[in-house]
C-alpha cells in the first residue's frame, strides 16, 4: 500500500488520486489518513463519536479562521484524519453515522 504524504491518502496506485503525486511512499500504521469531510454540526458530533471509540483523531479546517469569522460557522468544514491503523473503523463509523443522517462524508471535493 502506498501513501500520498500531501494528500493523505492511501493507494495501491502508483500515483495518487487526488493530486496525481507521483512519489509515494509505503504506508506506516500511524501514518495519518483521510476519512471524512464535513460541515457543522456533523463534524462535531463526528469528532465526538470517534473519541468515545478511541480512534484518535485531527480535525483540519478546510478554511482558515479568517475565513469563517467572515462567512460565519455555518459555512465551516473540517477534514478529519485518522492513523491508517484505524481507517477501516473510522470508514465505518461515518458510513454508519451519517447514511442515517443524508450525508455523504466520502462524497466531497477534497
Amino acid at each position: 500500500m502506498n501513501y500520498c504524504e500531501r494528500c493523505m491518502v492511501p493507494t495501491e496506485e502508483d500515483c495518487c488520486p487526488v493530486c496525481g503525486e507521483r512519489k509515494l511512499w509505503p504506508i506506516l500504521p500511524e501514518d495519518p489518513c483521510f476519512v471524512a469531510e464535513l460541515s457543522v454540526p456533523w463534524s462535531d458530533m463526528f469528532s465526538d463519536i470517534l473519541k468515545q471509540e478511541g480512534i484518535p483523531c485531527l480535525g483540519r479546517p478546510v478554511w482558515g479562521a479568517g475565513w469563517t469569522t467572515v462567512l460565519g460557522s455555518k459555512f465551516e468544514r473540517i477534514r478529519f484524519y485518522v492513523p491508517y491503523d484505524r481507517l477501516p473503523s473510522a470508514r465505518e463509523l461515518a458510513e454508519e453515522l451519517f447514511s442515517q443522517m443524508g450525508e455523504d462524508p466520502e462524497g466531497t471535493e477534497r
